[in-house]
C-alpha cells in the first residue's frame, strides 16, 4: 500500500510540476529527477544488506547507529565527486546552472542513509514504520514541491525531492532510537552488497538510460515531451518493483530446489501481471492519460507515449528474471548492462527525433529480453541445479572490515 501511494505522489508530483513549468524546463527536472534515482538505485543493495543485519543480531541500537555512521562515511567520497562533476553534468543536460546538478550530492548521502534505516527496520520486522516512511516522505513532496517549483523552479522541484528523503530518514532514525541499548553487534559489509548494487544498476540504466540521452540530444522543448512520455510508461513500472522486493527471497529459497520453475512462474505473474495491464491500459488510451496528467501541454506526444508504455510493461519481465540471476548469483545478472550498451550505441547512432530514440529503446530491448530469458529459462526449467552454498555473510564482527 505505501509504494502505490508513492507511486501515485510521484505521479501527481510530476502533474503538478509538469503544468507549472514549460517543456524544457521539465525536461530537465525529469533528466535530474532520473539521475537522482540513478544514484539511489545501487543503494537499495544496501536496504538488502541492513535487514540481512537487523535479522541477524535483532533491535540495537548501537548497532543501527554504527551502521548509519558507517554509511554516511561510505557515502562521502561519491557525495563529493559528484559534486565536483556538478558543472560537467550541468553543460551535459543543457542546465541553466551548476547549483541544480549539485543538489545531486547531499542527495546521495540522505538516500544512503534512507535505505539503511529502512533495511534495519525491516529486518527487525517493523514494516509499519517504512511504510510511513514513504506515506511522509510523499506528503512533504507534493507539499514543498508545490510551493518551491513556485518560487525557484526547477531547483526548488529538486530541492522538495531531497526535503523528502531526509523526512523519510527522520522517521526512520526516530524509531531505530527508541530500540534497546543491548550488545554490541556487527556491522555491515561493503563487499557483500557489491553484486545485488551491480544487478539492481544494470536494470535501471538499462530502463533510464534512454530518457537521459533525450534530453542530451534532443531540442528543449522535444526532450519536455520525451520526459511527460517516459514519466507516464515508467510509473507501470513502480508497483510491480514493490512486488519485486517481496517475491525476491522466495527466489533465493527455490533455486536449486524442486518445483523452482512454478515459484520462478508464479513471481512473473506478480510482477509482470500489473505491469503489462498499466501499460496496456496507457497504450489504448494515451491521449486520455496525457491529458489528465499535464493538460493539453503535450498532446502531440501520444504515438512516443505508446511506445515508451510497451517498452516498460515488458521491461517488467526483464527485471523479473535478472532476479531470478541474483538469486541463484549468476553472470546472467550483466545482460541487463549489455542491453543498456546497445541502448546507448542505438541511440547515439539515430537520434533525431523523439519516436527514433524510443524506437532505439524498444530495438535494444528485444535481444536483451531474449538473452536473458533462454538463459534463466534453462537454469529454472531445466535439469535441477546444486542447491546453495548459503548466503553471503553481510555481516562482521566489531572490529573486523
Amino acid at each position: 500500500m505505501a509504494v502505490a501511494v508513492q507511486s501515485a505522489g510521484n505521479l501527481i508530483f510530476h502533474a503538478v510540476i509538469g503544468r507549472f513549468l514549460p517543456a524544457g524546463a521539465y525536461g530537465a527536472l525529469g533528466t535530474l529527477l532520473a539521475a537522482m534515482v540513478m544514484l539511489g538505485i545501487p543503494l537499495g543493495a544496501l536496504q538488502t544488506a541492513a535487514s540481512a543485519h537487523a535479522a541477524a543480531h535483532g533491535a540495537n541500537r548501537p548497532a543501527s547507529f554504527r551502521s548509519l555512521r558507517a554509511v554516511a562515511l561510505w557515502s562521502l567520497p561519491p557525495a563529493l565527486a559528484t559534486l565536483l562533476c556538478a558543472p560537467l553534468i550541468s553543460a551535459y543536460f543543457h542546465l541553466d546552472g551548476s547549483g541544480e546538478a549539485a543538489q545531486l550530492a547531499p542527495y546521495l548521502i540522505v538516500t544512503a542513509l534512507v535505505a539503511t534505516a529502512r533495511g534495519l527496520l525491516l529486518g527487525s520486522r517493523r514494516v509499519s514504520v517504512v511504510a510511513v516512511s514513504y506515506v511522509v516522505a510523499t506528503a512533504v513532496r507534493l507539499v514543498a514541491g508545490l510551493g518551491l517549483v513556485l518560487l525557484f523552479g526547477v531547483g526548488g522541484a529538486l530541492a522538495a525531492t531531497l526535503l523528502s528523503e531526509v523526512a523519510a530518514l527522520l522517521v526512520a532514525v526516530r524509531a531505530l532510537a527508541r530500540d534497546p541499548a543491548g550488545e554490541s553487534g556487527g556491522t555491515l559489509r561493503p563487499r557483500a552488497v557489491g553484486g545485488a548494487a551491480v544487478a539492481v544498476t544494470g536494470l535501471f540504466v538499462f530502463s533510464t538510460v534512454d530518457l537521459l540521452l533525450a534530453r542530451h540530444h534532443l531540442p528543449t522543448n522535444e526532450s519536455g515531451s520525451y520526459v511527460a512520455a517516459a514519466t507516464v510508461a515508467k510509473t507501470v513500472l513502480a508497483l510491480p518493483a514493490g512486488i519485486m522486493a517481496a517475491v525476491f527471497p522466495r527466489l533465493v529459497a527455490a533455486h536449486g530446489r524442486a518445483g523452482r520453475g512454478r515459484v520462478l512462474g508464479q513471481s512473473l505473474l506478480a510482477v509482470t501481471g500489473p505491469a503489462l495491464l498499466g501499460a496496456a491500459v496507457v497504450v489504448a488510451v494515451p491521449a486520455l492519460v496525457l491529458r489528465l496528467l499535464y493538460g493539453d501541454q503535450y498532446a502531440g506526444a501520444t504515438a512516443l507515449v505508446q511506445i515508451l508504455a510497451a517498452v516498460a510493461g515488458l521491461t517488467s519481465v526483464v527485471t523479473v528474471l535478472t532476479n531470478a540471476a541474483l538469486a541463484r548469483r549468476s553472470w546472467v545478472t550483466l545482460v541487463p548492462w549489455a542491453g543498456a550498451a546497445l541502448e546507448i550505441a542505438l541511440i547515439e547512432f539515430r537520434h533525431g527525433s523523439a519516436d527514433q530514440i524510443a524506437v532505439c529503446s524498444a530495438a535494444a530491448l528485444l535481444p536483451t529480453l531474449l538473452v536473458i530469458a533462454l538463459a534463466e529459462g534453462r537454469a529454472w526449467i531445466g535439469r535441477a541445479a546444486p542447491p546453495h552454498a548459503g548466503t553471503p555473510d553481510l555481516t562482521t564482527r566489531k572490529g573486523t572490515t
